[in-house]
């Protein structure tokens, strides 16, 4: 779609818009740009639709790689302590738990 002519068309429609006469002076010879101002605005709202929807979707990769990112650097800053290796030196057992017997 060539960018002056959707320019020209929305200017148009500003146009008869803006002036109350104009309209009903067009009558049936204005229809026809109406309608191919109509058309050049519908499908501009499509296509401006489907860029947004796809910019959306590459921040949404974005955002989930930088946040995997930073969860592997504060795993790598605060390593989890193995609550297995904790008990096995001391015997004791962890707080709630009783030995039967």
């Amino acid at each position: 779609m060539n960018k002056s002519f959707l320019f020209g068309a929305t200017v148009a429609v500003g146009a008869v818009m803006l002036i109350p006469g104009v309209a009903t002076a067009l009558g049936r010879a204005g229809r026809p740009i109406v309608r191919a101002a109509a058309r050049s605005g519908a499908t501009a709202y499509d296509e401006f639709r489907k860029a947004g929807a796809e910019a959306y979707e590459h921040m949404e990769d974005i955002v989930a790689e930088v946040r995997e990112e930073m969860e592997a650097e504060r795993a790598e800053a605060h390593p989890a302590p193995e609550a297995e290796a904790k008990y096995e030196d001391t015997g004791d057992q962890p707080s709630g738990e009783t030995q039967a017997g």
